[in-house]
């Protein structure tokens, strides 16, 4: 008949092999420190099985305290795993479990009573099993349905252990085995951690899957979205439902004379001034629209509205803003200025690259004005918007055209 020790073996195989598996995806790249956390948990699962296995040769001491304090450990090994891959910090709190049993071995009505061990020792793996259900569905990833099943079965996983225990145990300690912990309470707990490795696998999978997407669509040295990023972000706008009745703005930024800081300041500095950028453009938008970096010094900006006025004040609002920022030089420090162009269409009837010849002709057309200016392109003719902070005095000689580019843009809202 297969005996409990033969099974507590064979499990410490299994895990201390899944273990070296880790160590050598460790090793292959040991900058993936979560491999090597995941390799330590399993070890100490295979460490403590194979003493535990060991009740009737070893001293309680080993097989009862030692033994099964190794396999707790191994929840802290897996959290500090699960932390390090999704970037958060890792607290002592992870060590919970094996702490408890260790509390718990001073007290003499737990230490000798062999149904009184298993089930705190299956308490304090429940504690495991719920921390864990805990950082999977507050992670930075996207809470996906293969993380709640996976929740879900950690908790039912943490309670098929104690109720298996206390119903079976009292009968089989009765047998006089070796080991009071019986095969069946051995078998299912084998049996549903082996589904819930299955259920982490293709989570673990997912996760990486959208890391690697990611990555394909977010520029390396900003941190805002690509092009490529632009373009899904354009179909997903399109087919949302909430945006069928509203307008698309498409906005293009270039920073004025970007070689000129290179060439005096450094590439280092220019990367500067464009992390600067893209920082301002994000606290400036928020949430609201899509902001890419299209290459080099040029961003584009997708946004839906129903208030192209407002729209208009948001976009004119970051070359403002962006002209009061100060880079520290070489020798001295120095302000940039960007110029935009800005196309607005209908979401039903716009398409991504006329709105983007659009916009580069409003552009071209705020270059030659002569930079730091934010011009509209109407379908028909680019309309530069009216500024302030350019000391432009409202009653000098361009009023009428000033008043004539705002009718219009206003005529453009309304359609």
């Amino acid at each position: 008949m297969f005996q409990a020790q033969t099974g507590m073996l064979l499990w410490s195989l299994e895990t201390s092999t899944l273990a070296a598996l880790l160590a050598v995806l460790w090793l292959h790249s040991s900058s993936k420190k979560h491999h090597l956390f995941f390799a330590c948990g399993f070890a100490a699962v295979g460490a403590g099985s194979a003493l535990v296995a060991q009740r009737g040769y070893l001293a309680d001491f080993w097989t009862i305290t030692v033994g099964n304090t190794l396999a707790l450990s191994a929840f802290g090994f897996w959290l500090a795993g699960l932390l390090r891959l999704e970037q958060r910090k890792i607290e002592g709190w992870i060590f919970i479990p094996p702490l408890l049993w260790l509390a718990f071995m001073f007290l003499p009505a737990v230490h000798d009573s062999m149904l009184a061990r298993v089930l705190v020792y299956h308490a304090c793996a429940a504690v495991g099993y719920f921390t864990i259900a805990g950082v999977v569905l507050t992670s930075k990833e996207p809470v996906s349905t293969t993380r709640k099943i996976f929740a879900v079965a950690l908790v039912v996983h943490a309670l098929i252990g104690p109720l298996t225990a206390a119903l079976i145990i009292p009968y089989d300690s009765l047998a006089g085995q070796t080991l009071p912990l019986t095969a069946p309470v051995a078998y299912s707990a084998a049996f549903s951690f082996v589904v819930l490795m299955m259920i982490a696998l293709k989570m673990f999978m997912e996760d990486n899957e959208r890391r690697l997407h990611r990555l394909s669509i977010t520029d390396h040295l900003t941190g805002v979205l690509n092009r490529r990023g632009l373009m899904e972000a354009y179909s997903e706008i399109r087919k949302a439902p909430e945006h069928r009745s509203s307008q698309l703005l498409l906005a293009l930024f270039d920073i004025d004379h970007f070689k000129k800081i290179n060439d005096r300041h450094g590439h280092q500095c220019g990367d500067e001034v464009l992390v600067q950028f893209c920082d301002l453009v994000n606290r400036i938008v928020g949430s609201k629209g899509i902001f890419v970096r299209m290459g080099g010094e040029e961003f584009a900006y997708l946004l839906p509205h129903d208030d192209l006025n407002a729209a208009l004040r948001v976009v004119d609002g970051v070359r403002v803003y962006f002209a009061r920022l100060s880079t520290e030089g070489r020798e001295e420090s120095f302000t940039s200025t960007v110029s935009i162009g800005i196309y607005s269409a209908p979401i039903a009837e716009a398409e991504l690259d006329l709105m983007l010849k659009m916009a580069d002709r409003a552009l071209y057309a705020a270059k030659s004005a002569g930079r730091n200016r934010t011009v509209v392109n109407d379908g028909i003719a680019n309309i530069v918007l009216p500024a302030d902070d350019r000391g432009e005095d409202p009653h000098d000689n361009n009023a009428d055209r000033q008043v004539a580019a705002l009718n219009r843009i206003a005529a453009m809202g309304s359609n």
